[in-house]
C-alpha cells in the first residue's frame, strides 16, 4: 500500500555520548549549525546514540557543512564584550554596570551573555560558565578562539573532514591540541598527572569538540521571567541548573558548585522547539522550580517536566585539580516516567511519596559556609542521594525504595538524639500506604517485614506507633514534627530489640490508662480492632531465635514513616497466614494466647461458643489498662506463676473459667515474650489458643458420645 509520508533521513553520530557534558553542547551546537542549511532537521536520542533527522542525506553532506563553517570561520562569534563591566560589577558588589551593558548590546551578543550572567542586586553566574566565562585560569573564550584558529588553518598533514568523522563517529582521532580551556566541560581534557617526566601535562582535546560545544552555549540563557524578580535566585536563572547536591561526608562539602540536569528526548526536535524547551527551563514541583537535585527528581516522578522529554542527563560540576576550576562528573540518566507503563495507583503513590520526602528535606537543617569553612550537618545528603537514585529506579524495583526509607530514618533518628536539631521542629508529613504495597508486588512479605507490619498496624491511628519510634508529636495540621523536648512517649532507644519493644508495650499501656480516665472512655478509640495479623507458627519463630532481629528493626523504622490511619484491603492480601495444626506450637506461644486478649480490645471468640460473640466486653470490666500493666510487671521480673493466675482471674470475670495447672511457668527471656504481645495473632489462632486454657466441659458429638474438648 503506497503512503504519502515522506522517509526522513537518519543519521547516527555514536561519538557524542551522553556520558560527557561537553558532547551534550556539541550536540545542540550541532543542531544550530545545520538549522542554517536545513530549517527542518531535527535531533534526538535512541538509546544513548545522538540521531540528527530531516537534514543532511548523510555523513558526508552533514561533515561538508561543518568543514565549510570552520573554513569560513562561520562560527557564532564567542567574545567576552561585557569583561571590563562585568569587573566593575564584582567591585561595586551590583549588578547595574552590566545590566546598562545588556541595555546596550546588540542582540547576538546579549544571547550569549545571558547564559553567563543575570544581572539582580548583584551578578549571578552560571555555574556552567563558571564566573562569566572562565573558570580560574581557563578563559573559555580565549580556548574558544584558539580552536577557531586552528580548524581555519590546520596543519597541511591534516585531514579536516576525516578527524571531525572519526570524532563524530567515536572513532580513533589523531589530531588533537592543547590549550583549549575546555576541561570544564570535557574531563578528558584535563591535567594529567604522573605522566611523563613533569608532574603533570594538559591534556590535548579534539578542536572540533570545543567550536561545537561553544555553538551550543546560548541555549542555557534561559527567559526573561526567570531571569527578573525579586526572587530569582542564583542558579535558578538558568534552565536546568540547579544547586549542587548536599554532601554525605564532610569532605565533599563546598566540592561542587553545581548540576546540570540536561534534558533529552526520543522525538526528533526542529531548532525552534529545542528552544523553546530551554527557554522555559520547567522542571516544578507543586508550582515552584526545581531548585536542587531533589527537587528535580521529585519533578521527573511526578512528571513536572515538559511532555516529550525521554530523561535528563545529571552532570555534577566539582573541584578536583584546583578549588578554582571545575570539571563535570556523569552521574546517571534519570528517565521520565511513561505515563502509559505505569499504573494510574502506581504513580500517585510514588509522586505523593517523592514530594513528602522532599518537603521533609526542605525542613532538615542544611550544610552552612562560615567564613572559609563549611559546617558539615549531612542530614539532606543521603537522603537526597537515595531519592535521586529512586527516581532512576523502574517502579517495580523495590529496593531502591528500601535504601530510601532508610535513609530517611536515619536521619530522623539523628534529629531525634540532638537537641540542636530539635529546637529547628523539624516536621514531616508520613507516607501514603499505597507505595508500600510496592515493594512486596513481586513476592511476599518475608517473616521480619510480616511481623513488623502487623506490630505498626495494631496501634490506632490517635497513637501511632511514629509516636514511639522517633520523637515526634501530632500537631494541628495533622503532620509530624519533632518538639524541642523529646515526648514521654519516645522509648525507642539503642540496645536489644525484646527489651526496645518491651518498653513500647509498657509505654502504650500507660497512654491506654492516661486515656480511660479521661471524659471519653471509648476503648475502640484508643486500639486498633482490624490490625494486620501473624500465625502461630510466626510468633514460634520469634521465640526460637529464628528472626533477623536486625532487619526487624529496620522494618520497624521504615514502617513507622508510613500513614497508618487506614488499612487498605489489598494490603491484608499480601500474605495468607497458614497454621500447621499437626505441629502446633507450644510453651511461650501458649502464654501468648493467654495474655494478648487482655492486652488489647480485639474481640475474642470461643470456638465452642460462637454465639456468645466477644467473651471480653467492655461491661466485665476483665480488660482494663491497670490489669494489663500489673501482668506486664510480674512477666517482666520473670514471675510468670503470679501472671498467669491474675490473667485467669480476668477470664473468670467473664464468666470464662480456665483449666487448673500444677505446671510452673518459665520462659528464659520474659521480655521477648512479653515483646511477643505486640504482635497480633490471627483471629482463628487466636482462638485456638485460648481454647486450650479453657476448663474441660463436656461437648455433644454430632453422632452420639461425648468428648472433652
Amino acid at each position: 500500500m503506497a503512503t504519502s509520508n515522506p522517509v526522513l533521513p537518519v543519521i547516527p553520530l555514536p561519538g557524542l555520548r551522553l556520558e560527557v557534558l561537553g558532547n551534550y553542547l556539541a550536540s545542540l551546537g550541532l543542531l544550530r549549525l545545520l538549522a542554517r542549511k536545513w530549517p527542518g532537521v531535527r535531533i534526538a536520542w535512541r538509546d544513548g546514540v545522538l540521531q540528527v533527522v530531516g537534514g543532511p542525506q548523510n555523513l558526508d553532506e552533514l561533515l561538508e557543512v561543518l568543514v565549510s563553517v570552520a573554513q569560513n570561520r562561520e562560527w557564532t562569534p564567542y567574545k567576552r564584550q561585557w569583561k571590563e563591566d562585568q569587573q566593575e560589577a564584582t567591585k561595586q558588589k551590583a549588578g547595574r554596570p552590566l545590566a546598562i551593558w545588556r541595555a546596550e548590546a546588540d542582540e547576538e551578543s546579549i544571547e550569549l551573555f545571558d547564559a553567563h550572567d543575570v544581572a539582580l542586586d548583584r551578578v549571578a553566574f552560571n555555574p556552567l560558565l563558571g564566573t562569566g566565562g572562565n573558570a580560574g585560569k581557563r578563559d573559555f573564550a580565549r580556548g574558544w578562539s584558539r580552536v577557531v584558529d586552528e580548524l581555519q588553518s590546520p596543519p597541511a598533514e591534516i585531514d579536516l573532514r576525516q578527524e571531525l568523522r572519526a570524532w563524530l563517529l567515536g572513532k580513533v582521532i589523531c589530531w588533537m591540541i592543547p590549550g583549549a580551556a575546555a576541561a570544564s566541560w570535557f574531563s578528558s581534557a584535563n591535567k594529567l598527572y604522573n605522566s611523563g617526566q613533569s608532574p603533570f601535562r594538559e591534556e590535548p582535546l579534539s578542536p572540533w569538540a570545543m567550536a561545537l560545544a561553544c555553538e551550543g552555549l546560548p541555549f542555557f540563557a534561559g527567559s526573561a521571567s526567570r531571569r527578573l524578580g525579586a526572587r530569582a535566585r542564583a542558579q535558578a536563572a538558568f534552565p536546568f541548573v540547579c544547586q549542587a547536591a548536599s554532601p554525605t561526608t564532610a569532605g565533599e562539602a563546598g566540592r561542587d558548585r553545581g548540576e546540570i540536569w540536561a534534558p533529552v528526548w526520543d522525538r526528533p526536535m526542529t531548532l525552534p522547539e529545542v528552544r523553546a524547551l530551554f527557554q522555559r527551563g520547567r522542571a516544578e514541583v507543586r508550582g515552584r522550580g526545581a531548585n536542587t537535585p531533589a527537587a528535580f527528581a521529585a519533578a521527573i516522578v511526578r512528571r513536572g517536566v515538559d511532555a516529550g522529554l525521554c530523561g535528563f542527563v545529571r552532570y555534577a560540576l566539582g573541584a578536583t585539580t584546583s578549588a578554582k576550576t571545575f570539571e563535570p562528573r556523569h552521574e546517571g540518566l534519570i528517565p521520565v516516567p511513561v505515563p502509559a507503563a505505569v499504573r494510574a495507583s502506581v504513580y500517585q503513590a510514588r509522586s505523593t511519596t517523592v514530594e513528602r520526602i522532599l518537603d521533609l528535606i526542605e525542613h532538615l537543617p542544611k550544610d552552612l559556609k562560615k567564613g572559609q569553612r563549611w559546617l558539615f550537618v549531612g542530614l539532606r545528603g543521603p537522603i537526597e542521594e537515595a531519592l535521586i537514585r529512586f527516581a532512576q529506579t523502574p517502579p517495580e524495583d523495590p529496593f531502591a525504595f528500601c535504601e530510601l526509607l532508610d535513609a530517611v530514618v536515619s536521619a530522623l533518628d539523628r534529629v531525634d538524639r540532638n537537641v540542636g536539631y530539635r529546637e529547628k521542629r523539624v516536621q514531616w508529613e508520613p507516607l501514603p500506604l499505597e507505595m508500600l504495597q510496592s515493594i512486596f508486588a513481586s513476592a511476599a512479605p518475608d517473616l521480619e517485614a510480616r511481623l513488623a507490619m502487623a506490630l505498626v498496624s495494631a496501634f490506632p491511628a490517635l497513637r501511632p506507633f511514629a509516636l514511639y519510634r522517633f520523637g515526634v508529636v501530632v500537631n494541628r495540621s495533622g503532620r509530624f514534627e519533632h518538639p524541642k523536648n523529646p515526648p514521654a512517649q519516645w522509648v525507642y532507644r539503642a540496645g536489644q530489640l525484646p527489651g526496645i519493644l518491651t518498653d513500647v508495650l509498657l509505654r502504650s499501656v500507660l497512654d491506654w490508662e492516661k486515656n480511660s480516665t479521661s471524659d471519653t472512655r471509648h476503648s475502640g478509640t484508643y486500639f486498633r480492632q482490624d490490625p494486620l495479623t501473624v500465625s502461630a507458627a510466626d510468633l514460634d519463630s520469634w521465640f526460637a531465635g529464628d528472626v533477623d532481629e536486625s532487619l526487624l528493626a529496620r522494618w520497624l523504622g521504615r514502617l513507622a514513616l508510613f500513614d497508618w490511619k487506614r488499612v487498605p484491603d489489598r494490603l491484608r492480601g499480601l500474605w495468607r497466614l497458614e497454621s500447621n495444626r499437626e505441629n502446633w506450637p507450644d510453651g511461650p506461644v501458649l502464654l501468648v494466647g493467654l495474655f494478648q486478649p487482655l492486652f488489647d480490645s480485639r474481640p475474642l471468640v470461643l470456638p465452642s461458643e460462637p454465639e456468645r460473640g466477644d467473651v471480653l466486653p467492655e461491661e466485665t470490666g476483665a480488660r482494663t489498662p491497670g490489669a494489663a500493666r500489673a501482668m506486664a510487671a510480674l512477666i517482666r521480673t520473670g514471675r510468670l506463676n503470679a501472671a498467669t493466675a491474675m490473667a485467669k482471674s480476668r477470664y473468670a470475670m467473664a464468666n470464662v473459667p480456665l483449666m487448673r495447672t500444677n505446671v510452673d511457668w518459665q520462659v528464659s527471656e520474659p521480655e521477648r515474650l512479653l515483646a511477643a504481645l505486640l504482635f497480633p495473632l490471627s483471629e482463628s489462632d487466636r482462638s485456638t489458643l485460648i481454647q486450650r486454657w479453657l476448663r474441660p466441659v463436656r461437648i455433644k458429638k454430632e453422632i452420639g458420645g461425648y468428648a472433652y474438648v
